[in-house]
């Protein structure tokens, strides 16, 4: 068994037995352990199942706040501005004003938060393919009462079996997403850091969205976070039903990158740049409900819990508030939510957007324009992250074509009544 850090009494008093269990060690489980060990429950038995080890560069996070980050000391970059794209010529380098956006890189997040999990001795982390996660069976008897038949919860690997006393928190499992009731599409992308010979990018300004690509009937969009003058990730992503191939990824960035990118008045040569690193990325976008709550003693967290916004496809703050409620949440002994606090409201607007985009009402490069063109850059942030109020959600929604999401609303209420 390819466990750290197991702790004697866990061994001495109960074999393969912890109080939280954490199904999954990608951001969202990790994320999770490092608010425990921040939090009065730093003392619980923790095991952290992953089946990687975690030691390459396999995601870039970017996300906008005020406040300072949990993770600030490994932030890579932070811009005050951002460059927009749009249609019909519109560009603009947006002020963010009380915002900062900022990036983090997988490798760093993995090498800051694994070290300072493996000082606390109560915390183990394995190496190992999940199979299955098990909760407690509940037998009821009578109308009300009901009873635990099974006291330990478990996670089943290739390595043995694994029980929790307390919680398992699985972000392993992955819905099909396939239910016709809902709307269901992708948002995948792929990367490439490339280095140039000569001084190409200006660090203080990144790109957020540029739509100035071909869209295909789909939301098509490149940004552009530089590293410095001579380096940069430039991240090609699409919304859109379908996957396309590696290599229509590949002729997209290449056509980017020679086409679109400028130094000075010149494009860059094919020989002028030489690629370091690439990442790629497939996020789930949906509004299928997401059963949180499986089986007693089980919490699902991340995409498993429906941590992605299901409009824009945005993970990392979402997952950090979440977590950060959940924790809260155990620390006062309440009844244990999974940190998100469902909004009908916000979530009617997800599905409408989601219904514009899947029956492409409407050019959806023109949606993303036309909200940066009309409204503050400050306003539409909040937006995305569903800070705003119902009145400001209304002025909002007031800038984008009318009729195509008219039509969108009409098809969702329509399917909720029949």
């Amino acid at each position: 068994m390819n466990a750290t850090n197991m702790s004697s009494e866990t061994n001495q008093n109960s074999p393969n037995t912890y109080n939280y269990i954490i199904a999954g060690g990608g951001m969202a489980g990790l994320s999770l352990a490092f608010f425990l060990n921040q939090s009065s429950l730093k003392d619980k038995s923790i095991l952290i199942i992953d089946r990687d080890e975690k030691n390459t560069n396999d995601h870039t996070w970017c996300f906008w706040e005020k406040e300072r980050s949990p993770y600030e000391e490994i932030i890579t970059q932070k811009w005050k501005g951002v460059w927009f794209h749009g249609t019909n010529n519109f560009s603009k380098l947006l002020d963010l004003q009380d915002y900062t956006y900022k990036m983090i890189r997988g490798i760093d997040f993995y090498n800051y938060v694994i070290p300072i999990l493996k000082q606390n001795l109560k915390i183990t982390f394995l190496q190992a393919d999940i199979s299955e996660v098990v909760g407690c069976e509940l037998v009821k008897y009578g109308k009300f009462k009901k009873e635990i038949k099974d006291e330990l919860a478990i996670v089943k690997t290739n390595k043995g079996d694994f029980f929790a006393t307390d919680i398992i928190f699985d972000s392993s499992y992955r819905s099909k997403y396939d239910n016709p009731k809902h709307h269901n599409m992708l948002q995948h992308f792929k990367g490439w850091v490339i280095e140039t010979k000569n001084p190409t990018f200006k660090v203080d300004e990144p790109t957020l969205f540029d739509f100035r690509i071909e869209q295909k009937n789909e939301l098509r969009f490149v940004y552009v976070l530089p590293h410095s003058e001579t380096k940069a990730l430039i991240e090609f992503t699409l919304f859109s039903d379908n996957l396309i191939t590696d290599a229509e990824y590949e002729f997209y960035l290449k056509k980017y990158i020679e086409e679109t990118l400028m130094v000075g008045d010149c494009h860059i040569k094919s020989d002028e740049y030489q690629i370091s690193e690439t990442e790629f990325g497939i996020v789930p976008m949906s509004d299928e409900p997401h059963e949180v709550f499986p089986m007693h003693k089980v919490i699902r967290i991340g995409t498993s819990g429906g941590y992605v916004k299901a409009s824009t496809g945005y993970s990392f703050q979402r997952s950090q508030r979440f977590l950060q409620r959940l924790v809260k949440s155990l620390e006062a002994n309440k009844t244990v939510g999974n940190g998100i606090n469902a909004n009908r409201w916000k979530g009617f607007l997800d599905t409408v957007l989601l219904n514009v985009m899947l029956k492409n009402r409407t050019p959806q490069d023109e949606i993303f324009t036309r909200l940066f063109k009309y409204n503050s850059p400050i306003k539409v942030l909040k937006f995305l992250d569903e800070d705003t109020s119902f009145f400001e959600d209304i002025a909002l929604v007031n800038t984008v074509p009318k009729p195509p999401f008219i039509r969108a609303a009409w098809d969702v209420l329509m399917k909720k009544i029949f």
